[in-house]
């Protein structure tokens, strides 16, 4: 669940980690970013590469076209639900709300990479899927490999940082508070890993077969369409548990909010509602 609370924070700013950079900036070069990243995994010939490239203009103007506002007018509701008092209700509206679009951006990236994939040599592969075991290797490193005290003090940095970013410095009473809830969070890691390596395996399996691309491609599609439901009970049990605990602190947190807190969370989200709209708005 912290993974999946924090993607308010990837929908809205994406690739924004680029620090130096402002939101509308990065948002205007991910036609460059994209190809960029993704040539970081894999060499690609210039063939491949004008297709990449293609593939990332068409994701780029539907995301344009159809998300951007809808985040807006997200952040709009969240401005109002914050004007009063905050409940656990409106808190789960939003996570859904949310859930939805990271669905719907999931499943466009999914079809352009069902897309690219089957185009890739055999060489290609090898070094995609090198490069994704590096990538699962850092993410146990990162998160399975902790023992409890390091496990919890990595979601009090997180949650903690999230927060902060949209109400500004936490107060004493707030932090402790976040150090508290972080005890009662319980970690989907080692089950996140194992659906990361069930994925590669889904995919490297489906590309070794003796078929066509486009064979390839449909099956590639099917297999990934379904990657975003949570089929495991025990995955279940804990993002449940994980997201009540989440609510729960938010709601908490809105209801200790200083007046300089409120005033940078009107701040910070009326500029991202202003970039988000001129941004949908420039096509």
């Amino acid at each position: 669940m912290i993974n999946r609370f924090t993607r308010t924070i990837v929908i809205l700013t994406l690739i924004t980690a680029v620090a130096a950079c402002s939101f509308k900036t990065v948002y205007n070069r991910l036609d460059y970013l994209i190809p960029e990243y993704i040539e970081g995994m894999v060499t690609l010939d210039d063939v491949l590469e004008e297709k990449l490239e293609q593939s990332t203009l068409v994701l780029l103007e539907w995301h344009r076209n159809t998300q951007l506002k809808q985040y807006a007018d997200w952040l709009s509701a969240l401005q109002r639900d914050m004007a009063t008092q905050l409940t656990e209700q409106q808190v789960e509206q939003r996570i859904t709300e949310m859930d939805r679009f990271w669905r719907s951006l999931s499943a466009k990236v999914n079809d352009e990479m069902a897309d690219l994939l089957p185009l890739l040599n055999k060489e290609q592969q090898d070094e995609l899927f090198m490069n994704i075991e590096d990538s699962n290797d850092e993410f146990r490193e990162e998160f399975v490999d902790l023992n409890e005290e390091q496990r919890i003090e990595d979601y009090v940095e997180r949650i903690s940082d999230t927060y902060q970013s949209w109400i500004g410095e936490l107060t004493d009473e707030q932090q402790r508070t976040v150090e508290q809830v972080a005890t009662e969070l319980v970690s989907t890691a080692e089950l996140r890993l194992q659906r990361r390596l069930q994925w590669q395996h889904g995919i490297r399996e489906i590309l070794a077969e003796e078929e066509t691309a486009q064979n390839k491609t449909g099956r590639l599609r099917q297999f990934l369409s379904g990657f975003e439901d949570i089929d495991d009970e025990t995955m279940k049990e804990k993002s449940a548990i994980n997201r009540e605990v989440i609510v729960r602190l938010t709601v908490q947190i809105s209801h200790s909010m200083t007046e300089d807190q409120q005033a940078h969370f009107i701040s910070k989200t009326n500029d991202y509602i202003r970039m988000l709209t001129e941004l949908a708005e420039n096509r």
